[in-house]
């Protein structure tokens, strides 16, 4: 049986700047004392989805 190829991940610089900022946002607030479990359920709040 032959293995189906995968489709390739584009990743823009873009993306990558966007991915630094939110790291270094993340670890702002560490800093700052909250725990990442506090941090995920402030993300998890900013979430909506429409039914």
């Amino acid at each position: 049986m032959k293995k189906k190829t995968r489709a390739p991940i584009h990743v823009t610089l873009s993306d990558v700047e966007r991915a630094y900022k939110k790291v270094e946002e993340f670890q702002r607030l560490i800093e700052r004392g909250k725990t990442t479990e506090q941090i995920f359920k402030d993300i998890l709040k900013l979430i909506q989805v429409d039914k």
